[in-house]
């Protein structure tokens, strides 16, 4: 039986996630658990930012090939993941370095296709089908792109940007109305069906879309605008918001080859799984059922809190599947069943991503402008004299990290000071 009390326990005494809240890491096979480690000690990668990855690519490699039945429907391995994260913060390069299978797939999709479309191209006959792109992620595309590739590609798509919000301001771009609202069904794996004048119709039954990319916290607010916050747009992402980040130090070290290579592996795998539904429990109905009484008892009388558990029990099913597929994969022990194991995992992972998104929703609302410091400028701040002079402070200064041109850009910030004259004086705005 589930218990509450024992799973956060073993979040907090795991030894790969030593801080609070950070992401749990011993979801993972061992040696996708080594693999971060290697990453982090190397080339410095954030682990939660590196883990975020994996999850998402193996979410893509599984792709429509399995679903899991929870006893009432079918759940697809569709994951929606915001990387939280200020310029400079190293969000891209784990997000790529974790994509990076895929990638290297699609760069072979593309040499098959251009030889294809050379030896179509030389053909006299032209009765043959035209040679297709085959591709996975995707970064720079139209709606119409999407449903061709889509069409193509049965085991579906992974939707990368650098930045979210540019993929996300490109709705309705090329034609006005429905993006947003095409996006909505393709999270729940809807039938897609796109009529056209020139080309003929598209209709994909099962379309599997996954979205990864990173965001910078000043801009929450952008994508909560045009409604994404209300009609539940917004609420369908799962967020990975770091509350520590240290610096990344340069070593000279690369990523261990071989750790490389069993990742690598991994992917390739997923990709080549069979078509299957996995099958649910009763003993993981009740885990479940203990857990979503317990979280809608507690949520109930908050609005928010209560929008966040309806999308987070939809995402417990999907995070079981997927490390469900990975478990089996690494181990090559392979079953039509899910373990307790997982789903509890994925119980471990929503209350992971519960803490990122109430983070995010409290800045969405907050107009404090305390709340958008980095931790050390806010902790710099609370220990600043309400007035003060500037060269009496500078020991104050690089206490909290904050030296040379940073002081006075920071000291500059009109919502948070008012300089009281020019010999370096200055007051708080806020205690």
């Amino acid at each position: 039986m589930y218990k509450l009390l024992c799973i956060f326990t073993r979040v907090t005494k795991n030894s790969l996630s030593t801080r609070s809240h950070s992401f749990p890491t011993e979801i993972f096979p061992r040696n996708i658990q080594k693999l971060i480690i290697n990453a982090e000690e190397t080339v410095g990668y954030n682990p939660e930012y590196l883990s975020a990855g994996i999850l998402s690519t193996c979410a893509t490699a599984i792709g429509s090939s399995v679903r899991l039945n929870n006893g009432s429907y079918d759940n697809p391995p569709i994951l929606w993941l915001n990387i939280i994260g200020r310029s400079g913060d190293g969000k891209t390069h784990p997000l790529k370095f974790a994509k990076q299978p895929i990638a290297e797939m699609d760069k072979k999709s593309f040499t098959k296709f251009h030889s294809d479309m050379q030896k179509y191209s030389n053909s006299e006959d032209k009765n043959g089908e035209k040679p297709i792109y085959n591709k996975t992620i995707l970064s720079d595309f139209t709606p119409e792109k999407l449903s061709e590739t889509l069409q193509h590609n049965k085991k579906g798509v992974l939707i990368f940007r650098d930045e979210l919000l540019g993929w996300i301001k490109s709705f309705d771009k090329y034609k006005k109305g429905g993006d947003q609202q095409m996006y909505l069904e393709f999270f729940n794996g809807d039938a897609i069906s796109v009529d056209r004048v020139s080309k003929g119709p598209i209709r994909v039954e099962n379309p599997n879309v996954n979205i990864l990319g990173g965001m910078q916290p000043k801009v929450l607010k952008d994508m909560a605008s045009n409604n994404r916050e209300d009609d539940g747009f917004l609420a369908r992402f799962l967020f990975v918001y770091p509350e520590y980040l240290e610096p990344k130090l340069f070593t000279g070290k690369q990523i261990d080859e071989s750790q490389y290579q069993s990742y690598n592996k991994l992917i390739q795998d997923l990709f080549g799984t069979t078509n299957k539904t996995l099958k649910t429990t009763e003993s993981q109905i009740e885990i479940y059922k203990e857990w979503q009484s317990e979280k809608v008892k507690q949520c109930y009388k908050d609005d928010l809190e209560t929008l966040i558990q309806s999308k987070l029990e939809t995402y417990v099913w999907r995070l079981a599947l997927i490390l469900e597929m990975i478990e089996q994969t690494s181990t090559n022990t392979f079953s039509d069943n899910l373990s307790d194991k997982s789903l509890n995992d994925a119980i471990i992972l929503v209350e992971y991503f519960r803490n990122n998104a109430l983070r995010v929703y409290n800045k969405l609302s907050s107009t404090n402008p305390l709340d958008n410091l980095e931790e050390n400028k806010f902790s710099l701040y609370k220990e600043l004299p309400m007035e003060f002079k500037k060269s009496e402070q500078i020991e104050l200064f690089t206490k909290h990290n904050v030296r040379g041109g940073s002081i006075g850009r920071f000291l500059c910030k009109d919502k948070l000071f008012v300089r009281l004259d020019t010999q370096g004086n200055y007051k708080k705005k806020f205690k």
